[in-house]
């Protein structure tokens, strides 16, 4: 699944400074050495709405400029300009996008200068995409998860899927970009611990050994996924089924249709 680190500005500065730690690095007169690619408060937006946060609320872009020193430098003037030929898309000069009332990309950049409203180019970030996207209005279970009535017999590795769509200018479709906050609710019977016996993975595995909640984005295809990793008890116990449920909101913050979605899965002992 696509993962996005919109919200990492401290690992963007670490990486940047080591790159630029390799060769020349240019210096404006207020003390900055480098700045970070564009963060994104999310990957993608809702056609005709402006780009918000994971609690629906409107957040700009930013651009956090670096010293030599890894500080972080205030001060500094940066400007945002739309690469792509988007009728009715905009970005204003505090980093607040606006999209068009259709679907498709945009690509952006920010240019920094030393905080003069004259003050000529001086850095200038990658390019950045957003993705213009159906507003995302209901969510649903997807994939090959067994009936209820089936049994898995651990240790299992099963894959939670679900879909999430939504109105687009013209038809229904596909939503990408959006944050789907996965759960272990509860191990029946109740007297079992959840931790020590299942855990939530994404892709690169266990996030942790307390590993109760995970967090996927969906694709480009509207669909999110985690694993389900369980493993026999070591103390005696036995699980009969485990629910886990997978929720999210649309990109104004507003709960999905269907949210949340129930997974049970029914375990079979060796």
């Amino acid at each position: 699944m696509r993962r996005r680190g919109v919200e990492l500005a401290a690992a963007a500065v670490a990486a940047l400074g080591f790159a630029f730690a390799c060769g020349d690095v240019p210096t404006l007169p207020g003390g900055v050495a480098y700045i970070t690619p564009i963060l994104l408060p999310s990957p993608s937006m809702a056609f005709g709405d402006s780009l918000r946060d994971s609690t629906g609320k409107v957040a700009p872009l930013r651009v956090v400029a670096v010293a030599r020193d890894s500080s972080i430098v205030t001060g500094v003037l940066v400007s945002y300009l739309l690469t792509s030929l988007n009728t009715g898309a905009s970005v204003t000069n505090d980093g607040i996008v606006r999209a068009p009332d259709s679907l498709g990309t945009l690509r952006v950049v920010a240019q920094v200068t030393d905080g003069t409203s004259n003050g000529a180019l001086q850095l200038q970030t990658p390019e950045v995409t957003i993705d213009v996207v159906p507003l995302a209005d209901s969510m649903a279970q997807s994939g090959t998860l067994p009936a209820t009535d089936s049994l898995l017999t651990l240790p299992l590795i099963q894959p939670l899927q679900v879909t999430v769509s939504g109105v687009g200018p013209s038809t229904r479709g596909a939503v990408s970009g959006i944050r789907v906050y996965y759960r272990i609710k509860a191990v029946y019977p109740a007297s079992v611990p959840v931790i020590g016996h299942f855990y939530l993975a994404d892709e690169l595995g266990v996030l942790k050994r307390d590993s109760t909640q995970a967090i996927d984005t969906t694709s480009a295809a509207g669909i999110a996924s985690r694993s389900l990793i369980g493993a026999a008890s070591t103390d005696g116990s036995v699980v009969d089924s485990v629910l886990v449920e997978a929720s999210a909101s649309s990109q104004k913050g507003v709960p999905l249709t269907n949210s949340p979605v129930r997974f049970i899965v029914r375990v079979k002992h060796p």
